[in-house]
């Protein structure tokens, strides 16, 4: 990721500590990825390695430990794209799922590194991010390019 990709969230993290979790040994990661059964994208597992999972803006991202304000339902991104498999949301079974927006739509990471959003207000599942920087920079910390 970016040098002020990871300043800003240090920047937030070290202002709101409670909002992310605890860094995350990468032999655990790299363990729980086989479980799911996606390779995971560096930029993802060097976030889950520093922070476990937080909140970033108005998004939860879904990691291997859960930051104190997320939600009960909030867990692990095993056990979060697990739910989600088995409610049988369309997409899911291709990706694993990273965040949820506000309507409880999930948002989740391909094996390409792509951010898919399946929104069933809109019945679409769709692209929404290049990759898991891009869419903390601009769909969680409002960046700009």
């Amino acid at each position: 990721m970016k040098e002020d990709t990871w300043e800003k969230l240090d920047a937030m993290f070290q202002k709101y500590s409670i909002l992310k979790a605890e860094a995350v040994p990468l032999q655990e990661i790299n363990e729980s990825a086989v479980q799911i059964g996606i390779p995971l994208p560096s930029d993802y597992v060097e976030f889950i390695h520093r922070y476990g999972g937080a909140i970033v803006g108005p998004f939860p991202i879904f990691g291997l430990r859960k930051a104190k304000p997320m939600g009960n339902e909030d867990g692990s991104f095993v056990e979060v794209t697990a739910q989600f498999r088995r409610q049988r949301w369309p997409g899911t079974e291709r990706w694993i799922v990273i965040s949820s927006d506000h309507a409880g739509n999930p948002v989740g990471l391909d094996g390409n590194g792509q951010v898919w959003i399946s929104d069933h207000d809109a019945g679409v599942v769709e692209v929404i991010a290049d990759n898991f920087e891009d869419y903390l920079r601009k769909r969680c910390l409002k960046m700009p390019d």
